[in-house]
């Protein structure tokens, strides 16, 4: 205790001597005019390849089966931003490139996310540029992400690119129940060379979302008009209901969609349908201070079990050696439909546990991911392991460990399993 309190008076000794000699520099804290940062990362990954399956040889036509493949992806990001008289410009772009053990090699570099912004007044801003909205409460997936790309259920987190658009938004504040306001209204436009991916008709697909803050409940409305995409409109809400526990959710309504399906024997068949998906979800903190994320997703507009069986079916007897081209290009035409979409069942549920600094180890996270596809009972395990204890640098590794019932969304992947690490660096 009196090696203690010398201690203590020796370090508060010598911070009073420091203040007799601080000296103010307002200039550390004005705010830069300009940013700039990004990152550059390395991965790599190892594949067990279902060689014998329809998924495989609609992968990589022509080559033989295999049972392996080693694959590196060198990415690199680059962002900046710049302010001047109310005004604000910044761009985010991204360059990769991809070599496996196959010899494909692909090179892609886009801008993902950029802009001129201008602060119009407190309350008022207006945008212009490629923008990626983040509408919707959930984790793993939005059914209310009305104009945007969907997130990657397998890294939610991941860097997504946007759209070219244009945004208006106005926010207010209040005393009482209702403490806030917001209202964005945006134009998505689509033609043969703008937001292809979108839609292709010549539209201006206007969209719009309401924000409150209510008897501390964040609820959103959302609507998108009909254009490029059928008309949609929406809700989602989040609330804490203790400062361990938040409830989430989304509700959305799609009118006229068209969907197609595929019979056994490659018939296809569409039509026009209204439907609905939603989602409901929790985020737990516990006593041991583990994160637990739960979400369960229902899309009326996926497939049902059988609906699977059949495509399943189709691919299988369209690929198989000895296949007519013609079948063989129809499969290749089916796989590009929403039947390729990452999940195109329609009831799913979603289980995150994640643990920062475990057994007391500095800088480290480990968690556990797991996704079924309760319609038909498969399943995808995802262990990761994380370390930040590196100035300006990340690693990171997970498993991704796909099973089920043969015939399944999970079990007709590419893959049975992957092993992935990378490591990113941040300037």
């Amino acid at each position: 205790m009196k090696a203690c309190a010398v201690a203590m008076l020796w370090i508060l000794s010598g911070m009073a001597a420091q203040a007799e000699e601080f000296v103010f520099n307002a200039s550390e804290f004005e705010k830069k005019p300009y940013e700039f940062g990004g990152y550059l990362e390395q991965k790599f990954e190892t594949l067990s390849l279902r060689g014998d399956s329809s998924a495989y040889r609609i992968a990589y036509p022509g080559e033989a089966p295999r049972d392996w493949l080693n694959r590196t992806t060198t990415t690199l990001e680059l962002s900046g931003k710049t302010s001047w008289w109310g005004f604000t410009a910044d761009a985010r772009a991204q360059a990769s490139y991809a070599a496996d053990t196959l010899l494909e090699r692909v090179s892609y570099g886009a801008l993902m996310d950029g802009g001129l912004r201008w602060s119009a007044g407190p309350a008022l801003t207006v945008d212009l540029g490629k923008r990626v909205q983040r509408w919707g409460k959930g984790y793993a997936w939005n059914p209310v992400g009305f104009v945007e790309r969907p997130k990657d259920p397998v890294d939610p987190t991941a860097s997504r690119e946007g759209f070219v658009m244009a945004g208006v938004e106005w926010n207010r504040s209040f005393a009482g129940p209702v403490s806030a306001l917001g209202l964005t209204g945006l134009v998505v436009p689509t033609n043969d060379n703008l937001n292809n991916d979108f839609g292709k008709q010549q539209n201006p697909n206007p969209a719009a979302k309401l924000y409150l803050l209510a008897w501390d409940t964040d609820v959103d409305l959302m609507w998108r008009g009909e254009g490029a995409r059928p008309q949609s409109f929406g809700a989602d809400f989040s609330r804490n209901l203790s400062p361990a526990l938040e409830v989430h959710g989304e509700w959305a309504h799609t009118l006229d969609a068209t969907r197609t399906t595929v019979s056994e024997s490659g018939v296809s068949s569409s039509k026009q349908l209204d439907y609905s998906a939603y989602l409901i979800g929790l985020r737990y903190l516990t006593l041991g201070e583990i994160t637990l994320i739960g979400e369960y997703y229902h899309n009326g507009g996926g497939y049902t079990a059988d609906e699977l069986d059949d495509y399943y079916a189709f691919m299988d007897r369209a690929t198989v050696q000895g296949a007519s081209a013609s079948l063989s290009s129809k499969a290749r035409t089916v796989a590009q439909s929403g039947y390729a979409k990452a999940n195109p069942g329609q009831d799913y549920l979603y289980l995150k546990a994640s643990k920062a600094e475990p057994f007391g180890w500095l800088y480290g996270s480990v968690a556990l991911t797991t996704m079924a596809n309760i319609g038909d009972g498969s399943w995808q395990i995802q262990p990761e392991v994380s370390y930040t204890g590196f100035s300006n640098l990340e690693l990171r590794s997970r498993a991704i460990l796909l099973g089920g019932p043969e015939n399944a969304e999970f079990t007709t992947k590419t893959s049975n399993w992957r092993l992935e690490a990378y490591a990113r660096w941040f300037f």
